[in-house]
């Protein structure tokens, strides 16, 4: 394919949502006059931008092309300031193909590149026609067969898709965790947990305003469509490994085949949320260059199984054990924010039982949240630190909000800032801040300062 290809029609249509939004202001001249005549001024103005955008949307569809070319794709675009970009395999880390319905339905597919440096641009997006797109993969970050290393079916499926959504999901189907304490600790969790729902949905019935109401509503509705969506987008899901490329597909409405390179992975982050702690299985993020993924983790492994990882990626080390530069640091530093926040939901439970004894279903829910979010802390206390493994990875594990990551970091090119304050000096302490070239960085706090100021750069 060594000569010119346009791309498909929709990267036209694409630039026509500036078109959109300038129509809005005559519609909004329109609806301040308030007339009918008005209102025709506006669609005759509406149509006149429209036409102009889709005549300037062509004429820029018309001056960008594409072709393949000693392992490497050119790209020209512009009309009066004509521009050339050259992305050679070289430089490429990761690569995205995304088919939506729209693009399925008319043929077409929206190829995303990330390059391996955090230098503008980070990453470039093309609309091509179905089989240019898989050329241009081809040619970027060529597969020749596919070894399955992690295809989730039935529970782990499930775990799955709990897993991979959003903060809202994961707190619908705590509910799940509930029934498992239930029946390992031979009490009826499950029973007070749904009364206390009960209470307090006719709390929110009787006492809420109707817009209130109305928005608690809305948020069970929107949690259950996140759960929809991402049981859509992992439908089929299954990655793969190819020699040094690592390869993910799936989807269901959108279909989406994502190959990073394993070289260019700069850190894998084991995300341990509560719903994975509960479900004892733990997603797995990958960043290589400038990609970050985010919105779906690559795989998910159960606590005893990290040879899956390693299966995709051989030098993967989890900091299980203890970590030769731990964080020994004044509790103060980690529980003083959660220990407020328990303090004060408790003090307003006690105000709520002789006050207004009807809300107090409604404290429930802060109270949980900030023992958590101190349970939390306190294992950030113990666990949080760096070190440096013999395979010359960097183990860091630290702790944010409900979360504990666990990274394993691969590229040798790192940075580290000592961070310093008085009370921590006070204290022979520091907090540390490993930089990665690709713009990631992580903070480990409470680390002594005559070991973070030995951190070996190299073994």
């Amino acid at each position: 394919m060594n000569r010119q290809r346009r791309f498909h029609i929709i990267f036209a249509v694409h630039y026509l949502r500036y078109g959109l939004l300038l129509c809005l202001v005559p519609m909004l001249q329109a609806l301040l006059a308030f007339d009918l005549d008005s209102l025709w001024a506006a669609l005759r103005q509406d149509a006149v931008i429209l036409l102009a955008c889709a005549a300037a949307a062509l004429a820029l569809w018309r001056a960008t092309a594409f072709r393949l070319e000693d392992g490497a794709v050119k790209v020209t675009q512009g009309v009066f300031y004509r521009s050339y970009h050259t992305f050679g395999r070289a430089s490429i880390a990761a690569l995205e193909i995304a088919r939506p319905l729209y693009c399925r339905m008319l043929g077409a597919s929206r190829i995303t590149l990330y390059f391996k440096t955090n230098a503008s641009p980070k990453s470039y997006s093309m609309f091509l026609h179905k089989k240019d797109a898989a050329a241009v993969a081809d040619v970027l970050l060529p597969v020749r067969s596919d070894t399955s290393v992690f295809e989730p079916t039935g529970f782990e499926r499930l775990s799955f898709v709990m897993l991979s959504a959003n903060i809202i999901t994961s707190s619908a189907f705590a509910l799940w965790g509930v029934k498992q304490l239930d029946e390992v600790l031979g009490q009826n969790f499950q029973q007070i947990a749904l009364d206390t729902f009960h209470e307090v949905e006719l709390f929110a019935a009787r006492y809420l305003p109707t817009g209130l109401a109305f928005l608690v509503t809305l948020g069970f509705a929107v949690t259950g469509f996140t759960f929809l969506y991402a049981l859509l987008h992992t439908a089929g899901f299954k990655v793969c490994r190819n020699g040094g490329v690592i390869i993910s597909k799936g989807g269901f409405v959108t279909l989406i085949e994502r190959r990073i390179l394993v070289a260019c992975v700069s850190a894998c982050d084991v995300c341990v949320t509560p719903p994975a702690r509960l479900l004892r299985r733990y997603p797995v993020y990958l960043s290589a260059g400038s990609f970050r993924g985010g919105d779906l983790p690559v795989l998910v492994y159960k606590k005893g199984e990290e040879r899956t990882v390693e299966r995709l990626l051989p030098n993967f080390c989890p900091p299980d054990g203890p970590l030769c530069m731990p964080a020994r640091k004044s509790p103060v530093q980690y529980l003083w924010q959660p220990g407020t926040l328990l303090a004060l939901s408790l003090a307003l439970c006690g105000v709520a039982s002789y006050a207004m004894p009807q809300i107090l279903p409604m404290l429930f829910v802060p109270v949980v949240l900030a023992l958590a979010g101190l349970l939390v802390s306190l294992e950030g206390f113990f666990r949080e630190g760096l070190h440096k493994n013999a395979n010359r990875t960097l183990s860091v594990c630290y702790t944010r909000f409900f979360t504990r990551h666990e990274v394993c970091v691969f590229t040798p090119d790192l940075s580290y800032t000592l961070l310093e304050n008085p009370f921590s000096v006070s204290g022979g302490r520091c907090d540390v801040r490993v930089h990665l070239p690709c713009g990631l960085q992580y903070r480990v706090r409470g680390v002594l300062q005559y070991l973070a100021r030995e951190i070996p750069f190299t073994l």
